[in-house]
Order: C-alpha cells, then sequence, then structure tokens
C-alpha cells in the first residue's frame, strides 16, 4: 500500500543567524510533496486520512537549546509547580499544560537539573495518562529516567524521546488535535522561559533575536492548528495567542548579506539574510503578553 512520507523542511532558511543555535525543522505546503512505499506504514487503518506533508515546529528541547549553561543560572521561579497538575481537570488544560510541563523538562534537563528532571517527568507521564495517551511511552521509559539520574546526557535524551514519542503517536494515531493544544502550550511556555533569561535588553543579544525569531515558528503553528479549527478546544487555544502573534506582527524583518562559515566541529553556520527586528519597547510588550497568556493557561480557575 502506498502511504505518504513526513517531509522533513529546514526552517533556517527563515531563522537568519540562527542555525548554530538550534535545528529547525517545519512542514510547509509549499515544499515538493513525496509519495513513495512505505512498507512499515501499512498495518494502519484508514491511511487515506494521513496528510501529503506534515508540518514540524520545534520541539520545546529544539526552541531552547541555545542556553549557554557556563553563562546562565538555573531560575526554578521560572518553572510551573508540580501541584498545579492535579488541577487541570478538563483535557483542554491538561493538554495545554502538558505542553508547558514538556517545556519544563527541557529546560531542567538543558541545566542538568536531575531531581527536579525526575518529578517532572513524572508530571509529564501522568498528564499522558489522563489524557489517554499513555500508549505514546514505551512501557519502560519511566524506569528508565529513574535509573539514569546520574546521567544528565541520558536524562536529556529521554526527555527529547519523550515529546517525540507524544508527537509521533497523535500524528499515527490521527490525535492531531491534541497535538496541536499540547505545542500551544509548549510554544507559550518556552517564550515565558526564554524571557526569564534575559536581564536587560539588547538588540545583539542572542536570546532576544532567538525570540523575535519564534515570529516565524508561531506562524506555522498556527497554520498547523488552524486546519483543526472545527475543534472547540483547538479554537479556544489558538484564540490565547492571537495576542502574542499581534506583537509579533508589529516586528520589522531587515535583509542583511549573508554568510556561510564552518566551524570547528564541522558544522555550518548561515548568518544574516533575513533578520526580524525587535525594539526594547516590543520586547517589552511581547514579554507582558506572554506572561499574560501563560497565566491564562496555567490558572486552573481559568481553564
Amino acid at each position: 500500500m502506498k502511504s505518504k512520507r513526513r517531509i522533513h523542511v529546514p526552517l533556517a532558511l527563515l531563522l537568519s543567524g540562527v542555525v548554530a543555535l538550534g535545528v529547525f525543522s517545519c512542514r510547509n505546503r509549499s515544499e515538493v510533496r513525496q509519495t513513495l512505499e512505505a512498507p512499515e506504514m501499512t498495518g494502519f487503518e484508514n491511511m487515506e486520512n494521513i496528510k501529503e506533508v506534515y508540518y514540524r515546529f520545534p520541539s520545546p528541547d529544539e526552541m531552547l537549546n541555545f542556553i549557554d549553561r557556563e553563562k546562565l543560572s538555573f531560575n526554578d521561579e521560572l518553572l510551573l509547580p508540580i501541584e498545579n497538575a492535579r488541577s487541570f481537570l478538563d483535557s483542554k488544560s491538561q493538554a495545554l499544560n502538558l505542553g508547558v510541563y514538556t517545556a519544563d523538562l527541557a529546560y531542567i534537563t538543558l541545566f542538568q537539573r536531575q531531581k527536579e528532571a525526575l518529578v517532572y517527568f513524572q508530571v509529564v507521564y501522568g498528564l499522558c495518562d489522563k489524557l489517554r495517551i499513555i500508549s505514546a511511552f514505551d512501557p519502560g521509559l519511566l524506569n528508565r529516567f529513574e535509573q539514569n539520574l546520574d546521567s544528565p546526557d541520558s536524562l536529556k535524551a529521554l526527555s527529547d524521546e519523550a515529546f517525540g514519542n507524544i508527537s509521533d503517536y497523535l500524528v499515527r494515531e490521527d490525535k492531531e488535535k491534541i497535538f496541536a493544544i499540547i505545542s500551544i502550550g509548549a510554544f507559550v511556555e518556552s517564550l515565558h522561559l526564554a524571557f526569564g533569561l534575559v536581564d536587560d535588553f539588547s538588540a545583539d543579544n542572542a536570546i532576544v533575536q532567538r525570540i523575535s525569531d519564534q515570529k516565524y515558528v508561531l506562524e506555522n503553528l498556527l497554520n498547523y492548528a488552524l486546519e483543526y479549527s472545527g475543534d472547540k478546544n483547538v479554537q479556544d487555544a489558538v484564540e490565547l495567542i492571537h495576542s502574542i502573534r499581534a506583537v509579533f506582527n508589529e516586528l520589522r524583518l531587515q535583509e542583511e548579506e549573508t554568510q556561510v562559515t564552518k566551524n570547528e566541529d564541522g558544522s555550518l553556520f548561515i548568518g544574516g539574510g533575513t533578520r526580524v527586528s525587535i525594539t526594547k519597547e516590543q520586547f517589552a510588550k511581547l514579554k507582558s503578553v506572554t506572561n499574560e497568556t501563560r497565566l491564562r493557561i496555567t490558572e486552573t480557575l481559568e481553564n
């Protein structure tokens, strides 16, 4: 049986000057569509419902992996307390905050905080259970997490695996509505965490530039989520980020000369191209609306 393959399209063409800070990819309708034989997919039913091209926006780890642990300090006050998880009773708030806790887990593992990593992984695991998507996990994944507490690199790899398992499972099982909601929560929390890493605004600050570049990621995420806007929960989740998008739409694009250099490890760094420009006032406004949106997501009485 013929099926459609996911095509991962580098977003580096859009994110000027940030390739060395992390690899982004997206699923873009403008790209060439490709059909091929995929025997491993033939066991699934309703293959005609699997889309030709999938969007793929950054995981929380990819959005935060620019963090330089040598220069930045871990701040546990930026995290959503684990106690909040038990208060999310409906599927929309559970999915949104699963995204939040997934981003928090990425932040924790990037800073190699083993103790916090375990409890946040358990929260992610528990919310997946409540959403009835626990099948996304290998049954032994939680045990593997507990057994690797002395290995920060292993914990990071396992947290990456967990997010990948969730996204792949939801796509495979035709539950992308849930994935859209989870991704919105993860996007907002990743922005919140990034803002928490900036002390003083500077247009040349790598974190400030990384934040402004999320303009493209948000558009990709919205395009994906709007495909499921017939679902009330997806509609509500999309409405939550309208204020963030409004500020991003105020940012100007600047053309710069593209330069390609090779690092010592052989990886390519692409600088220049189209750069998203953000002012101090716009940065403050974007931070404010991001925090307001995050509060709406995480305040249990509002969900």
